[in-house]
């Protein structure tokens, strides 16, 4: 079935409300969200301070948004995870854990290439 072009476009506009409100939601409600976007912001001003070259921004936002999003669905499943059965399971942890992992393991390697990035600017 074709979609008429305005029914495209509400459709559209729909999806970006959506992901407006995650966004909105992850930063009005959880705590893990917020501190990765302090953190954003500071790598932000860093950038700044030290002059980035465009390569290195390109690098560096790519770093911030990696964090973030991994950030955004690691509560993302962990909100799913409590929804769908609140009590302790070890396979629940055990997911918890893992997303935890994937947004500490994209942390430290951002922060490495942080390091890098500002010790070849002093």
């Amino acid at each position: 079935m074709k979609l008429h072009e305005g029914k495209a476009t509400n459709k559209l506009i729909f999806k970006f409300q959506v992901a407006f409100n995650g966004l909105i939601e992850g930063l009005l409600h959880d705590f893990s969200i917020r501190i990765q976007f302090v953190f954003a912001v500071l790598a932000i001003i860093i950038a700044f301070l030290f002059k980035f070259n465009y390569i290195e921004w390109s690098i560096w936002l790519l770093c911030i948004a990696i964090v973030v999003s991994l950030e955004y669905l690691n509560s993302s499943m962990e909100q799913m995870m409590d929804r769908l059965d609140p009590s302790y399971h070890v396979l629940t942890k055990k997911a918890k854990d893992l997303g935890a992992a994937a947004v500490l393991v994209s942390a430290l390697v951002s922060l490495i290439i942080g390091i890098i990035f500002v010790f070849n600017h002093i």
